[in-house]
């Protein structure tokens, strides 16, 4: 299929002004033959995260290569970054479920320790430190408490796919050492994410790889 670099520049754009709003207006998107670079500046980690997910999720996107740099205006001290850090940790609406995760900060990156009941708990502790101005990384070492063989795991996830009321029959979850790669093509963005959030979930699940796309609207899969 011959790639329309244009096409995909523009795409990519329209995705991330309507998802990011004002934050997107300092990222500039290049593609070539697919490869889709982007390079600007955003106030936080979490906004450059979500710029290469919305970059990934367009058709005709092969690779993205994010080199979008987090704006560090009165750059704070490790100390400072820590506090604040686990402050957010504290403070989030979901503290409930990482009680038990704690940061340390060194040069501006977050390490995450502690445990976690569920995948899904662990990337709510890596979101919330994400949101911290001044942060440049966030790597996690949180433990996951539960366990469960690869064979367990898939019949778990297929029936939370089952009872989750989203057309499901293009999507497959490959469950190998608890790592979970979803692939196909979903209907909705918001169904994309609600599926992610899904099986993140379900305990002894260690990791989503997400590689679900959208249908084009009135030509299905293709």
């Amino acid at each position: 299929m011959e790639i329309n670099d244009g096409l995909i520049e523009d795409a990519v754009k329209s995705a991330l002004s309507k998802a990011m709003n004002t934050t997107s207006k300092d990222i500039k998107i290049r593609s070539i033959n697919g490869i889709v670079s982007l390079q600007g500046f955003v106030n936080v980690l979490a906004e450059k995260d979500r710029a290469e997910e919305i970059a990934h999720k367009i058709e005709g996107v092969r690779e993205v290569r994010n080199n979008i740099t987090i704006s560090l205006d009165g750059e704070a001290g490790d100390k400072e970054l820590t506090d604040l850090v686990n402050s957010n940790l504290r403070n989030s609406a979901f503290k409930n479920r990482i009680l038990s995760v704690t940061a340390k900060v060194s040069g501006g990156n977050v390490l995450l320790v502690g445990d976690a009941e569920t995948e899904r708990d662990r990337q709510i502790a890596i979101s919330e430190a994400n949101k911290t101005f001044g942060i440049r990384s966030v790597t996690s070492t949180i433990n996951l408490a539960s366990f469960k063989d690869d064979t367990s795991l898939t019949n778990d996830i297929n029936m939370a796919l089952m009872e989750s009321k989203i057309n499901v029959n293009d999507i497959s979850a490959i469950v190998i050492r608890g790592k979970v790669s979803l692939s196909g093509y979903a209907e909705k963005e918001e169904d994309i994410n609600r599926l992610v959030t899904l099986i993140q979930s379900i305990p002894g699940i260690k990791e989503v790889n997400n590689k679900l796309k959208l249908y084009k609207v009135g030509t299905g899969i293709s």
